[in-house]
């Protein structure tokens, strides 16, 4: 896949390029954390068991994820034609899944239709994900240089979404409707700037079955397992943790969102500070050192067993600068190979193995569901998630 010609980018394709980057940050602020917990509740009404409704969980997570490895390819090969058709297609589709969702809880399928529901929410998002990809040259409109002035004030705004979605689902009737169809409009919102951005062509040049032979061929092995690794970490991230922290928390919604906030907020602090006061320090740690600190951050999580420990356990692990940007943008967005911008065809590899990494986590943990009480089945996730880290950081820093 040819980089795309990046010379000339127009000041206001950047800015409207932020403004959509921004709404939809904001319904993904809202919506992906909160989705994925309401699936787990009503899976929990209608079985009225907890290890049945993480199961099905896992499995619309993992159909979310099957969906993205199959269109990954066909989507990449599609770059050719244009990039912006496949952007406003992907905000569709991610404000269509919060929609599908939101209709399926609130009843207007019927009760054999439910699931389907459900799972067009899980399509949808899988296909969101094979679409949304930043090209070359938009991308430079997300670099530091090229932020524009109040990006501050926009970060903390939506390190304010999880609260404010938490006070809503408390103080609201019908809120998580409201939450899901406002996370869709946001979502469906931000497709409009994209109009206004340049039209750029990549090239990918690898056969849909090229692709998986490429993904596992020998001389991308390593790219095969660092992606897979990080996988492995983002479904114990994005999924395991929140719904870990939900019961902790005794099922509440608005001290998840307040927790959730207050660990954003906490994380901004500290990389301000990392970046002021110690900007070699990382670089002069160790590959041991690196690995200790990755592993610990998932450690702290293990230990955790109230409101406190978990901010506490979260921004510790969140501060670390990780060598590939594993924890970039927590809660917004899952994780994206080469922070979800298409620069050439090992890109579409590593989404591909990333995909296949949380697939395995769920496999792992709903293989623990079936023989072990559940908080053994989240430990195990969590010490997974801790193995997974050390090993990345160990091949990303040897490599």
């Amino acid at each position: 896949m040819g980089l795309s010609d990046s010379s000339s980018v127009p000041e206001r394709s950047e800015a409207v390029f932020h403004a959509h980057r921004f709404l939809l940050r904001s319904g993904l602020a809202i919506g992906n954390v909160f989705g994925w917990i309401f699936v787990f509740e009503y899976f929990f009404i209608v079985s009225t068991s907890l290890p049945r409704a993480l199961v099905g969980t896992l499995l619309m997570y993992a159909l979310s994820h099957a969906i993205t490895i199959i269109l990954t390819p066909i989507a990449a090969a599609h770059l050719v034609r244009g990039t912006r058709r496949m952007l406003i297609w992907a905000a569709t589709l991610a404000a269509g899944g919060f929609v599908m969702l939101g209709a399926t809880l609130g009843g207007f399928f019927d009760y054999a239709s439910a699931a389907w529901g459900i799972g067009a929410f899980a399509i949808f998002l899988g296909a969101y994900r094979a679409l949304y990809f930043i090209p070359y040259a938009l991308n430079r409109a997300d670099t530091e240089k090229a932020r524009p002035r109040g990006r501050a004030l926009f970060e903390i705004l939506l390190a304010l979404m999880p609260a404010f979605a938490g006070a809503t689902l408390v103080l609201e009737a019908y809120a998580p409707l409201r939450l899901l169809f406002g996370a869709a409009l946001f979502a469906g919102v931000s497709a409009l700037p994209l109009f206004l951005v340049p039209d750029i062509r990549e090239r990918f040049s690898f056969s849909y079955l090229e692709t998986f032979r490429e993904l596992l061929g020998v001389r991308n092995r390593r790219l095969f397992w660092m992606s897979f690794l990080d996988g492995v970490q983002g479904a114990t991230l994005f999924l395991i943790w929140p719904l870990a922290v939900f019961l902790i928390v005794g099922w509440s919604y608005m001290m998840l969102g307040i927790i959730f906030t207050v660990t954003l907020l906490i994380v901004m602090l500290f990389r301000v500070l990392y970046k002021r006061y110690l900007p070699t320090m990382g670089a002069q740690y160790s590959p041991a050192v690196h690995v200790m600190l990755a592993v610990s951050g998932w450690a702290g999580r293990l230990a955790a067993g109230t409101p406190l420990g978990i901010i506490v356990a979260d921004s510790y692990a969140y501060s670390g600068h990780t060598p590939r940007g594993t924890l970039t943008d927590p809660f917004s967005f899952e994780q994206a190979a080469d922070r979800g911008s298409f620069l050439d065809e090992s890109t579409a590899l590593k989404e591909l193995a990333l995909a296949l990494g949380r697939i395995a986590l769920v496999g792992l943990v709903a293989g623990f569901v079936f023989a072990t009480p559940l908080v053994v089945a989240f430990g195990a996730a969590i010490v997974a998630a801790a193995l997974a880290a050390g090993y990345s950081v160990f091949l990303a820093r040897t490599s």
